[in-house]
């Protein structure tokens, strides 16, 4: 099991110049402005090292490497077969498969994320911001993480899947407790009680199917054969998880962001059809969720010698701040022309949501900047940071003044 206290014993193939003492969950540098303080400690490290932290593993530190990294399933795979550092039960899926099995798991769900697919959805999602919005925006406060982030993607997932609103607390706990603990056991306990929930859900698709998502895991088939109770619990978690948390974590670095960032923020008040490409870059800078792998075979690649079974993280959260194409990439820049990011993991794993995400918070940017000439963060400061799987801050306190509601807000 992980701890935090214990070193691992460092591997005899792993040489001593490659090995440093860095902590993913509680090093100094993720408290606050965890992006820009990870990265810039990345510079100074090797593109890829190893860390006897958290029952010890290889950290990929750079963009680059990353990337050739992820596009090699055959070499640094998703399958927790290779290590048991990556085995949990029930296993998640597709994210715990390689292609080809991948890509059929993935395609069970796909219909729901397709980009044609949100169209449809976005009159009840600007309804659900609106509503939010207006909910606080006469009060002069609002704690933005539990009071809105917490609630706005969440429930557009809940209604998607068909699982009742009353029930978002409890989830939200499990997920909490599988994205912000450090202990691996800890994980693995709050991934068992979310999967026991949602155990009830699946039943219930089974003997009375409905048009949501939860009735196409239920009913879902691979290779030929219906979906195992494990395939249908796994693949059910692994969607909340990522409903449930990844969308409020970056919503809410974001408005920290813009809190923190007056001028940028009256940009989007003032040029509206900038906001597309300014969510893209704000996204680019605000990664959240991290990704792992393992050596599937002794292989050298990039310089480091893998020895099969090797647990391999990578810190996706930091690599949209190590982009190589753009001129200073730790500047977010409205201005910039939309390039590619791995925000959003990469090839074949890419984020299913995606979409989801991107119209999610493009509308509520779009309905916030309708009603706000500005607000600002309470104390002016960075908000501590959860970091983990997940990065998150711990809250986002935002004020405004009266003056500061637009009089032309269109309702």
């Amino acid at each position: 099991m992980e701890d935090l206290t214990e070193k691992a014993p460092v591997p005899d193939h792993i040489p001593d110049h490659l090995v440093v003492d860095y902590n993913r969950f509680n090093a100094q540098e993720l408290r606050r402005s965890p992006h820009r303080n990870v990265h810039n400690l990345y510079q100074t490290l090797p593109p890829v090292f190893w860390t006897p932290r958290n029952g010890g593993h290889w950290l990929v530190a750079r963009s680059s490497a990353a990337m050739k990294m992820l596009k090699r399933p055959d070499l640094f795979s998703s399958n927790p077969k290779h290590t048991k550092m990556m085995q949990r039960s029930p296993r998640t899926n597709p994210n715990q498969y390689d292609p080809p099995e991948h890509t059929e798991m993935r395609s069970i769900i796909d219909p729901f994320f397709d980009r044609a697919a949100m169209p449809e959805m976005e009159p009840s999602v600007r309804a659900h911001a609106i509503g939010l919005i207006e909910d606080v925006m006469h009060r002069g406060e609002v704690e933005f993480l539990s009071e809105i982030a917490q609630r706005y993607p969440v429930e557009i997932f809940l209604t998607m899947a068909g699982a009742p609103l009353s029930d978002r607390d409890r989830l939200l706990r499990h997920v909490e407790g599988y994205t912000r603990a450090a202990a691996l056991s800890d994980r693995l306990a709050a991934l068992r009680a979310l999967a026991d929930d949602l155990r009830g859900y699946l039943d219930e698709r089974l003997g009375a199917p409905r048009e949501d998502i939860l009735s196409a895991v239920a009913h879902g088939t691979f290779q030929g054969r219906p979906l195992s109770e494990d395939e249908k619990l796994g693949m059910a978690a692994l969607l909340f998880l990522g409903g449930l948390d990844t969308v409020a974590a970056m919503l809410s670095f974001i408005m920290a962001h813009l809190a923190l960032n007056q001028d940028s923020y009256r940009r989007l008040v003032a040029e509206p059809e900038i906001l597309p490409r300014a969510v893209h870059e704000l996204i680019r800078a605000h990664g959240v969720a991290g990704m792992e792998r393992a050596a599937a075979q002794d292989t050298e690649f990039e310089g480091v010698f893998f020895k099969k079974g090797d647990w391999i993280v990578f810190t996706t959260q930091t690599y949209g701040l190590d982009n190589p194409r753009l001129d200073d990439p730790l500047k977010v820049d409205f201005d910039r022309k939309m390039s590619p990011h791995t925000m959003f993991g990469a090839g074949a794993h890419r984020c299913i949501g995606s979409h989801l995400a991107n119209m999610e918070i493009t509308i509520f940017l779009e309905e916030w900047t309708r009603r706000f000439a500005g607000f600002s963060i309470r104390d002016d400061a960075e908000p501590e940071t959860f970091s983990g799987p997940v990065w998150s801050p711990v809250a986002v306190p935002l004020r405004w003044r009266p003056e500061d509601l637009r009089q032309n807000t269109a309702t």
